[in-house]
Formats: structure tokens, sequence, C-alpha cells
């Protein structure tokens, strides 16, 4: 269990399909890395929750949320939307629909999927539109975020983070968007994990340090 001092709100962690960790790295081996392109997550404290960013989806507008076979999944395309409807949080750019945010609740989903799975959907999708120049600049600060990732130093039980929010917040836009629109969407056990909950106003709260630092 890794240690965490006292004043780190939570830490981001990148990943994308070139980590071979990450269930992204399995779409990667079996549809290629080149259909992976502009696929990247971020991680909110140790190992969740993840927050999934997709490019632009051609032709969303068509018939939202859209019809879905996992068992005829082949392009980027397909691949974006078997992806979109396996997550809780996901990030899609979408000029004309910016700003806004769209639930697909699970009996939704479930009706709508087919897959050979006997297993049905629990989880709801919340997506949140953004413009394609705000995804630019997002995965651009990403990418700054796996470098930083990289400097991560280990000193006993204690991590010393170059990702900590509060310090990030200051010359990045990527993780000011995520307090701001995507943590109020948070279930309460996703929350939970990053030290946080909402009081009788709806408002998210700090509740406790992570780690004992």
């Amino acid at each position: 269990m890794k240690n965490y001092k006292k004043e780190f709100n939570y830490i981001l962690y990148y990943s994308d399909s070139a980590n071979e960790q990450d269930d992204l790295h399995f779409y990667s081996e079996d549809f290629g890395q080149e259909k992976m392109q502009g696929i990247f997550k971020l991680t909110l404290g140790l190992h969740f929750p993840e927050i999934l960013f997709l490019p632009k989806i051609e032709n969303i507008y068509e018939s939202w949320p859209p019809r879905f076979d996992y068992r005829s999944m082949q392009s980027e395309k397909d691949i974006c939307i078997g992806l979109l409807y396996g997550e809780s949080y996901i990030v899609l750019p979408y000029n004309e629909w910016a700003g806004t945010v769209r639930i697909i609740e699970p009996e939704v989903k479930n009706a709508i999927v087919q897959s050979d799975s006997e297993s049905e959907f629990t989880d709801k999708s919340i997506v949140f539109f953004i413009t394609e120049e705000e995804y630019e600049i997002y995965q651009q600060e990403a990418k700054k975020i796996h470098e930083l990732n990289d400097l991560e130093e280990h000193r006993g039980y204690e991590t010393i983070s170059q990702t900590r929010t509060e310090d990030l917040e200051k010359y990045m836009k990527v993780p000011v968007f995520i307090k701001e629109k995507i943590l109020p969407y948070f279930a309460d056990n996703d929350l939970y994990n990053i030290s946080r909950k909402k009081d009788e106003k709806g408002n998210v709260t700090f509740t406790q340090t992570i780690g004992n630092k």
C-alpha cells in the first residue's frame, strides 16, 4: 500500500493501450495498435476511479445512444462505442454537444447492446461532451502527466508524486475539468476512493487524509 502525504488531493495516472496491465492493451492485441490512437485513461488515486477519453466518433448524432453488437466489432468507431458502454465516466469530443452530459442507464444499454456474454450491464455510462479543441488540449496535457508519472519517487513507504492535482491545476486544464465537471457525477463509492463525499447540498467535500502522513 503506497503512502501519500496528506496534502495530496489525489494523484493522476495516465494509461493507454501501450500499458500491458490495462484492458486497452488487450483491445490493441485483438484489433491492432493503429485502431487505438487517441484513446487513453486518467486514473484518480491508486487504481481507480478511471476516466476514459475517446477521440471523436463520426456521426454519433445519427442515433443516440447507438445500438451496438460486440460480436461484430472491427472498426475504430466500433472500438470506441464498445469501450464507451463498458466504462462509467467517458469524455467525448463533439462540438455540437459540447458542455452537455448524457447518461446512459444500464437498462438502456442492456436493451440496445448485444454480445455473447450472459452478464448484463449494472452501471450507467456518463458521457461528458467537449469540443474537439478541448480534446486536443487534454490529450497533450495527459501525455505530460504520463511523463510526470515516470518521475514518481519511492522513499521507504512514502511516494513522492509529481502529479498532485493542486500542483497540476496551476498550469493544466484537464485536472480542473475533472474537478469541476466530472467529480460532481461520481458515485459515492468512487468519491470515497479519493477521500471525498457529497454534503447535504450535493457539494463534493474532502473527508479524510489519503495515507497516514
